[in-house]
């Protein structure tokens, strides 16, 4: 099939990975070592992005992990940090998706997204690129890498999966967009989507 969509991750592919300073910042809050942090962030994250857990029985969720107690103020300043930790736009992705819509292909964002996040994501992210669609976890009650939620972005999209590319950071949630029939990469820099990419050669090239 002809390909005629894009679809990006937002976290860690249109967005920059958090500024060591902001897990610092978190970590010093909750008092707690760098390994402990990341083993609890991690734990629970799916039900966060899911949107079964809230701002604050997130954050006391993985202060509990880590053996602390943790008030509302607290989880819901430890929530705000975070959420303006993933703002940070990776300008190489951003400026390649308005070319890739520009040059007539559809383009939608697919991303696990707690709700706090997504809330704010005009205010926090105004650099975002225009696009056709966007799915987020929170919003529809499910995450990658589960199917329903790429099912979900090729019915806005109104595309089948074999017109579409899928470029998102984790490996498992290119697996999974692959076994509903979708065309997908895995990101880990700009080098290697760039040279990924000679795969499709209809697409604009990523500068």
């Amino acid at each position: 099939m002809p390909l005629r969509a894009v679809v990006f991750d937002y976290g860690k592919v249109l967005c920059r990975p958090q500024p060591p300073a902001v897990r610092e910042a978190m970590v010093t809050r909750l008092g707690v070592s760098d390994e402990a942090f990341e083993r609890a962030y991690a734990h629970l994250r799916h039900e966060y992005d899911r949107g079964t857990l809230d701002d604050v029985a997130y954050w006391q969720a993985v202060a509990q992990a880590c053996g602390r107690t943790l008030g509302a103020e607290t989880a819901l300043w430890l929530a705000d940090v975070d959420a303006r930790g993933w703002s940070h736009p990776n300008l190489p992705i951003v400026n390649w998706a308005w070319q890739v819509r520009q040059a007539g292909f559809q383009t939608a964002i697919l991303s696990n997204m707690q709700r706090s996040l997504r809330q704010r994501l005009a205010e926090l992210c105004p650099w975002l690129p225009e696009v056709d669609a966007a799915v987020f976890s929170s919003d529809l009650g499910c995450v990658k890498p589960e199917p329903e939620i790429y099912r979900r972005v090729m019915e806005l999209l109104a595309v089948e999966p074999g017109e579409a590319l899928f470029i998102d950071d984790v490996e498992a949630n290119v697996t999974a967009a692959r076994q509903v029939g979708m065309s997908a990469l895995c990101f880990t820099d700009v080098p290697a989507l760039r040279r990924a990419l000679t795969a499709f050669p209809e697409l604009p090239p990523l500068p």
